[in-house]
């Protein structure tokens, strides 16, 4: 790992540090259940220890590490409650983002914010070809947060944000094979062609089967690596 981290410029350390560390994290270059060596972090930055120290302070904060006293830092690992508890909660969230859009006529607008990520997919499984892997994970981010913004409501917005980083490593792994993307990318586009029809039933079946399709297949990858992620 520490030959593949460029040298930071010394100025916002500990912020440039949790930076980093977050997006070794969720792209999975850091595993979960990894330890994290703060003078291997701290070399290989060019910094001292004390920004790898408050960055990993961080990083728990959020769950995404976890500092076990005496024995190291470990990258957190997710467990099937984990991810019942992560995608019933997302569930929630985005129906009622649903109901927002489709009841406060705010279709057009959502339509509008999401063409980027969409975009992003599309390319990404031109030709039923899964080409940029971090593209499409990345696009499929942007997609359910833009859905998620268009409440309005920052303290929702709060809360999915804080749950959205987990489920972006759950993510990673569900996004890892062609067919998974596939998958999904025909599942954004029943989504979408509900939303073109305003039909609010149809938006939330559709959108509720994806967020239960992507949790199972998530479940059974879990259940294969003996119920961890």
């Amino acid at each position: 790992m520490a030959e593949a981290l460029a040298r930071l410029d010394h100025a916002d350390l500990t912020d440039q540090t949790y930076g980093v560390l977050k997006d070794q994290i969720l792209r999975r270059q850091l595993a979960p259940g990894e330890k994290i060596s703060i003078d291997d972090v701290a070399h290989a930055l060019g910094v001292s220890r004390t920004p790898v120290t408050d960055a990993l302070k961080r990083l728990a904060s959020e769950d995404l590490v976890e500092i076990r006293p005496r024995i190291g830092t470990f990258v957190s690992e997710l467990t099937a409650r984990d991810v019942e508890e992560l995608f019933d909660v997302r569930m929630a969230i985005e129906l009622f983002a649903v109901d927002y859009i489709i009841t406060q006529n705010q279709i057009v607008t959502f339509f509008a914010k999401i063409q980027d990520p969409m975009a992003i997919m599309r390319q990404a499984t031109i030709n039923n070809e899964y080409g940029d892997y971090q593209a499409f994970i990345e696009g499929d981010r942007q997609l359910h947060l833009s859905l998620v913004s268009m409440t309005d409501n920052h303290k929702l917005l709060q809360v999915y944000s804080g749950l959205n980083v987990h489920i972006h490593v759950a993510r990673a792994h569900y996004l890892s094979s062609v067919e998974n993307a596939r998958q999904a990318h025909q599942e954004h586009e029943a989504i979408l062609a509900a939303f073109q029809q305003a039909d609010q039933v149809l938006v939330r079946r559709e959108l509720g089967m994806h967020i239960s399709n992507v949790k199972n297949i998530i479940l059974q990858i879990l259940d294969k690596r003996g119920g961890k992620l």
